[in-house]
């Protein structure tokens, strides 16, 4: 090469980095933890009241997509100037409709948690809120369809959002939507259970846990057929798009999807439903390991589309 222009090392490949990795993240486990937590909802007994899974699902989406998104400011490279893309639209831009959607989500996310957590308002000081939370409490059906459909184009947009980088075939495929909104399903069911768990201290047979669990299985083999498919589609894509399977055999992100997408995120939650008795698979502690190995494989995942897919062009 002629050292005039220098040599092809110096230049990073890698746009988007681990912050946009924890934002694509934060934004799927928000949104599967509230689809999670209302389909629940809308299936269960009414008798039941609001489950501990609700409670929790009502907590960690506000607080998720509000850390998701200083993680998508501090990115920028004048984050100060974020306030520029509430006011310039443009709807055939992907970014565009994403903002939309998450003006409307984030206040909805902050309204529902104060309808579902009322109660416990008071234990946490903010005492001073149940009265606009009793006043929201007519709305709260018409909160859960909108918040149901929001969640859904919150979880498949991250996926759209790296899909339209269409320099990148491992990134510009129509699975990755889907794989991302399932992701985050199972993110936000296992983000659930943790703090249900733990902080409203649901116990280990409540029905609510019982029917999340039986969701966790059809879950994780969605993720596992959109995952197929991914691959599939760059094998026969050939060239370049065949090229990007590389990363499933050699460097670090081939460690970081065989470890921690495959072995912590499938392998120790398909195995604890296999070899485990029910006595043991349904201790707190166990439960806790679990959602903690799902959610490790979910920011395993994001890290390894997001890095491995930029490192090959089309």
């Amino acid at each position: 090469m002629n050292n005039t222009w220098g040599d092809m090392t110096q230049y990073d490949p890698v746009t988007w980095n681990w912050v946009i990795a924890v934002y694509l993240f934060l934004a799927g486990l928000s949104a599967g933890s509230l689809l999670i937590g209302i389909g629940l909802r809308w299936v269960q007994n009414k008798t039941e009241g609001d489950s501990g899974l609700l409670k929790a699902a009502a907590l960690i989406a506000p607080v998720a997509i509000c850390l998701g998104m200083v993680c998508l400011v501090f990115d920028l490279t004048k984050p100060f100037h974020f306030w520029l893309i509430l006011i310039n639209y443009n709807l055939t831009s992907v970014m565009s409709i994403g903002v939309l959607a998450l003006l409307a989500y984030i206040p909805l996310t902050f309204a529902y948690a104060l309808v579902v957590l009322k109660d416990d308002l008071g234990n946490w000081g903010l005492g001073f809120l149940k009265g606009i939370a009793e006043s929201l409490t007519g709305l709260r059906k018409t909160m859960e369809v909108l918040l149901f459909v929001l969640a859904i184009v919150v979880g498949a947009y991250t996926g759209f959002l790296i899909s339209a980088m269409n320099a990148y075939p491992m990134l510009n495929t129509a699975v990755l939507p889907a794989l991302f909104l399932v992701s985050g399903l199972s993110a936000g069911a296992a983000a659930n259970a943790v703090v249900a768990l733990l902080l409203f201290k649901t116990d280990k047979h409540c029905p609510q846990l019982g029917r999340m669990h039986g969701l966790e299985l059809p879950i994780m083999a969605a993720e596992i057929l959109f995952l197929f498919m991914l691959f599939c589609a760059l094998y026969f894509k050939g060239g370049a798009a065949a090229a990007a399977l590389a990363s499933l055999t050699s460097g670090v992100w081939a460690s970081v999807f065989w470890i921690g997408v495959v072995g912590i995120g499938f392998g120790i939650p398909l195995l604890s439903m296999l070899l485990l008795p029910a006595s043991t698979r349904h201790t707190k502690g166990a439960m806790l390991a679990v959602a903690c190995c799902s959610l490790t494989g979910v920011l395993a995942l994001r890290h390894f589309i997001l890095y491995a897919g930029q490192s090959y062009l089309g």
